[in-house]
C-alpha cells in the first residue's frame, strides 16, 4: 500500500463574506507559540501514521487546534485502497453519531430565539409522544402492562438522553422493532415519529440513561418548530454561518470520490472493503436527515464545529448560540441514579468513554470517575460508528478531531492514539 502524507500547519480555504458566515479559514500557529512541542506533535503523528502501517487502518485524518490556532492537519493513507485514492485532509467521513453534537447545538439556537423550552413537554411539538406508554410489565420477552407516562417527557429529557428511548435492539423482542424500519432512508423524520410512537417507553422520562432515537426525535421536533426540513434547518442555523462547507446529508456534486470507504478485518487480518450500515444516502440528495448519525464531514469542518464551542458559541465574529447555552450544553445533567454514560444489552461500552456523563447531546468528563484516556475535567466527547472521534478541551483550549472507516476490533485505537498524542505533546 503506497502512504501519502499532507504537512501539518494547513490553513483552510478563505471562504464567504464575513457578514453571510465565518471566514471558513483557521489561523496557524508554531506549537512552541502556543505552549506544545513540535517532537510531542511529531511523536503524535509517528503514532497515527502507524495505524496504516500496521495494517489496521486503510487511512486516516486528523487535527489539531490550540487557543483556537492550528498546529496540526494531516491525512495519511488511503480512502480507497482499490482505486489508489490518497487520503487526503478534506476526504469526506461518515459521522454516525458524530453528528449528534453538530444537530443538538442547531437545535439549541431554537431555545436561544425563544422558540423552544427545555422543561416543556415534547407533546407541545409532537403530540404523539404524549400517547406512549411505558413498559410496566413483560413476560416472555411481550409486553403485557404499560403505565402512563410520568412525569411527561420533556425536551430537556430527550437532549439529555433520559427521554426512556432507546434503539431497537432494546426493546423487547416481543415488540418486533426494526431499526431500519424506523429510520428507513425511503422516508423522513415525520413518518419516523408516526412508527416509533406507536411503542412503549423503555423507561419513565427522567429515569436513566439510555442511548437510543433522542436525536433524530430533536429532529423531528426542529422540523415542526421551523418549518423547514431538518438538513435545511442544520445548514441554515449552523453548518453555513460557521463555513462548515462540506457538512451535510451527501457530498458536493461531483464529489463522491471524497467519501472514504469502509474497511474491516477480512480473511487473515488483512483490510478489505466492508459494507456499513446507511444512516443517509451520502452520495445523492435524500429524505431521512437523522439528527442522531446521517451526516457526513470532514476533519477541517469538525475542527470548526469544535472551535465555536470552546469560544463559547461563536467563531470569527458569528455568533450562533448564547454563551450560557453552550455551557449548558457541556454540563453533566445526569444524576448518580441515572447512570454514566454506557451501553447495555450486550453492547460493550467502548472503553474510553469511562467516566463520562452527559449534557445537552455530547458526553462530558466528570470530575470523580475512573478514566482510561488523559483529559480534563469537563472536556466533551463522543464519536462514531465507523471510527471517528473528537475531544473539546475548555481547561487546555484544545479541538482534537481523527477520522478514519473502520468496523473491527481495534476502534478504541484511534481514540488512544489521538488523546495520548495530545496531551503528550504539552510544554511542561
Amino acid at each position: 500500500m503506497k502512504h501519502f502524507v499532507a504537512a501539518g500547519l494547513l490553513s483552510l480555504c478563505v471562504g464567504m463574506p464575513l457578514s453571510v458566515v465565518a471566514e471558513e479559514s483557521l489561523p496557524t500557529a508554531t506549537p512552541e507559540s502556543v505552549g506544545m512541542t513540535a517532537e510531542g506533535l511529531e511523536a503524535l503523528s509517528a503514532s497515527m501514521r502507524g495505524l496504516v502501517d500496521e495494517g489496521l487502518r486503510a487511512g486516516v485524518v486528523w487535527g489539531v487546534l490550540k487557543d483556537g490556532k492550528l498546529v496540526q492537519l494531516e491525512a495519511y493513507g488511503q480512502r480507497n485502497i482499490e482505486a489508489g485514492l490518497p487520503m487526503e485532509t478534506d476526504t469526506v467521513f461518515r459521522l454516525y453519531s458524530q453528528t449528534r453534537a453538530v444537530t443538538a447545538a442547531a437545535i439549541l439556537t431554537l431555545v436561544d430565539d425563544g422558540k423552544v423550552g427545555l422543561d416543556d413537554p415534547v407533546a407541545n411539538y409532537l403530540p404523539e409522544i404524549a400517547d406512549m406508554p411505558v413498559i410496566a410489565e413483560l413476560s416472555r420477552d411481550r409486553v403485557i402492562k404499560t403505565v402512563p407516562q410520568n412525569p411527561p417527557m420533556t425536551v430537556r429529557h430527550l437532549f439529555n438522553y433520559t427521554a426512556g428511548l432507546g434503539y431497537a435492539r432494546d426493546w423487547p423482542a416481543g415488540e418486533e422493532m426494526e431499526q431500519r424500519d424506523i429510520l428507513s432512508l425511503d422516508g423522513n423524520l415525520s413518518d419516523m415519529i408516526d412508527k416509533f410512537a406507536k411503542y412503549p417507553l423503555l423507561a419513565q422520562p427522567g429515569e436513566r440513561w439510555i442511548y437510543g432515537f433522542h436525536s433524530d426525535v430533536l429532529g423531528a421536533l426542529a422540523e415542526v418548530v421551523s418549518g423547514r426540513a431538518f438538513n435545511d434547518f442544520l445548514d441554515r442555523r449552523l453548518l453555513r454561518r460557521i463555513g462548515m462547507k462540506d457538512t451535510g446529508y451527501w457530498v458536493q456534486r461531483g464529489s463522491n470520490d471524497r467519501l472514504a470507504l469502509v474497511y474491516g478485518p477480512g480473511d487473515g487480518g488483512a483490510l478489505t472493503a466492508v459494507s456499513a450500515p446507511a444512516s443517509s444516502t451520502y452520495t445523492k440528495p435524500g429524505t431521512m436527515f437523522s439528527a442522531g448519525g446521517g451526516l457526513v464531514s470532514t476533519v477541517p469542518d469538525y475542527l470548526r464545529f469544535g472551535q465555536m464551542i470552546l469560544n463559547g458559541g461563536e467563531l470569527d465574529g458569528v455568533r450562533v448560540l448564547k454563551t450560557g447555552t453552550v455551557a449548558a450544553m457541556g454540563t453533566n445533567a445526569l444524576t448518580p441514579t441515572q447512570g454514566t454514560v454506557s451501553f447495555g444489552d450486550g453492547f460493550n461500552p467502548p472503553r474510553p468513554f469511562s467516566g463520562y456523563g452527559w449534557g445537552l447531546g455530547i458526553g462530558v468528563r466528570l470530575a470523580d470517575a475512573v478514566h482510561a484516556v488523559p483529559g480534563s475535567t469537563g472536556d466533551l466527547v463522543w464519536g462514531g460508528l465507523a471510527n471517528t472521534t473528537y475531544f473539546f478541551d475548555p481547561t487546555e483550549n484544545i479541538v482534537a478531531v481523527a477520522m478514519t472507516q473502520y468496523l473491527g476490533s481495534t476502534a478504541d485505537e484511534l481514540v488512544f492514539r489521538l488523546r495520548e498524542g495530545v496531551y503528550g505533546a504539552l510544554a511542561e
